[in-house]
């Protein structure tokens, strides 16, 4: 399962869409885009619609990490969702940026972030662990093996609501991060 290479586009224009929303106060929480008020959420400020195929055809910004990205957004208390979404084009920075592998980079970083385990949530969680490294670096992992691992993991942890709004801020930052430092493979002009 080996991610296509994607590389960001029209960063000039997603600036543009961005700012236009952020001035135009378009930017909500719980609905993709609201034609009739033009106003939208992260993925529906930018494609105006629900389909996140469209900003992946657009900017080069994979559906996967949009996918993360709305999660996070939505929440978010409501100003720093929208000073989340404004982080976007800075974050991506220029065109040529490969952000394919951002989206396992990103629950690798969750998954090492998750409070001490006990050893028996530990050993479920580490073989998840290296499954998304192995997909960060663009190898494969076994689709029986990912099922399996991810599945105990997701019955293993569990957190409570106080935990829930810090980690969403972590995440919210981790993502930028990554966004942030994924290597440009191609520059156009």
């Amino acid at each position: 399962m080996t991610d296509a290479i994607m590389l960001t586009k029209n960063t000039d224009q997603l600036r543009q869409q961005v700012a236009a929303h952020v001035a135009a106060d378009a930017i909500t929480q719980g609905s993709y885009w609201d034609e009739d008020s033009k106003r939208g959420c992260f993925i529906g400020c930018l494609a105006h619609s629900d389909d996140p195929g469209i900003n992946e055809q657009t900017y080069g910004l994979p559906v996967m990490v949009q996918r993360i990205a709305e999660s996070i957004f939505e929440s978010l208390p409501d100003d720093e969702a929208k000073a989340f979404f404004a982080a976007l084009p800075d974050a991506v920075g220029c065109d040529g940026k490969d952000l394919s592998k951002v989206g396992w980079q990103f629950l690798a970083a969750e998954l090492r972030a998750l409070p001490a385990q006990t050893a028996k949530i530990q050993v479920v969680i580490d073989p998840v662990i290296a499954g998304m490294d192995l997909l960060a670096s663009g190898q494969e992992w076994a689709a029986p093996a990912a099922a399996c691992a991810a599945a105990r993991a997701a019955r293993a942890a569990a957190v409570d609501a106080a935990a829930c709004a810090a980690a969403r801020r972590r995440q919210r930052d981790t993502l930028l991060a990554l966004i942030s430092q994924a290597p440009v493979l191609e520059v156009r002009m």
